[in-house]
């Protein structure tokens, strides 16, 4: 066409370059941070959500390396560096106490207690009071629950369960500690299991029944802190703000957890 321009080649493939790059720099701003979060298994779910809303914010990726407690704890001893730590109280509240978190920066943030697993389109019996789980349980051939080796919180708590209801000693013939709970209910080779609420279901056939009744409940409570080896703290704190506002108590209670009392 009459007037118009052409440019070589090469002056054509550096521009389409340049934006390229520059496209690329305008879907993640030079100054997002990506934030490394070591966080208990019974987290998990509710924290890619808080997440996802997260970067759609602020634009700062959140990459999530989570275990049974005992797998956290043995991360933190062999000094793997996070931005962020989410373990059971006591075991941050230790951290706390030696030095290792930015002062300041532990805060209470979730709980959770036991629930019952069973096998999805089997009938459900009732564990609406404390009789009446302990009737349910008792009325059971298998009872599974988490074996307590693999470091997990889950297993010591639904023992506490079964204490609390006085069975313990009744019930102990029928119980099945194991490290794939879930995936014998859903086979039929145990009847109900006792787990974290947030981690029913585990497996594919199996559903919750429901939360043991608060009478007899035993709870795991998770802290969250920065560590003192974050030399840029302000992009976890921004995280830690989110997650343990009121604002994140629905995606919290979406997966079984609730929001801890200050």
């Amino acid at each position: 066409m009459e007037g118009s321009m052409r440019f070589p080649a090469f002056i054509t493939t550096a521009v389409c370059s340049l934006l390229i790059a520059l496209g690329i720099c305008l879907a993640r701003p030079a100054w997002a941070a990506e934030i490394r979060v070591l966080n208990a298994n019974a987290l998990t779910i509710a924290l890619r959500a808080l997440a996802a809303e997260h970067t759609k914010q602020t634009g700062n990726q959140v990459t999530f390396i989570f275990g049974s407690p005992g797998q956290i704890q043995q991360k933190v001893d062999a000094g793997e560096k996070f931005d962020l730590l989410i373990m059971p109280t006591p075991a941050l509240a230790a951290l706390d106490t030696a030095g290792k978190l930015s002062a300041g920066t532990r805060r209470a943030l979730v709980r959770v207690g036991i629930g019952i697993a069973i096998r999805e389109g089997a009938p459900k019996p009732d564990i609406t009071t404390p009789d009446a789980l302990r009737k349910t349980l008792l009325a059971q051939q298998k009872v599974t629950y988490s074996d307590s080796r693999t470091g997990g919180l889950s297993g010591i708590n639904a023992q506490k369960v079964l204490q609390n209801l006085g069975i313990a000693d009744e019930i102990k013939s029928k119980l099945l500690p194991h490290t794939d709970g879930q995936g014998l209910i859903a086979k039929g080779e145990a009847d109900l299991g006792l787990y974290n609420v947030s981690e029913i279901p585990r497996a594919k056939g199996v559903v919750l029944l429901g939360p043991v009744p608060a009478a007899v409940q035993a709870y795991i409570t998770y802290d969250a802190g920065v560590p003192a080896s974050n030399a840029s703290p302000s992009a976890a704190m921004e995280f830690l703000k989110l997650i343990a506002s009121p604002a994140a108590a629905p995606s919290w209670h979406a997966a079984g957890l609730e929001l801890a009392t200050p």
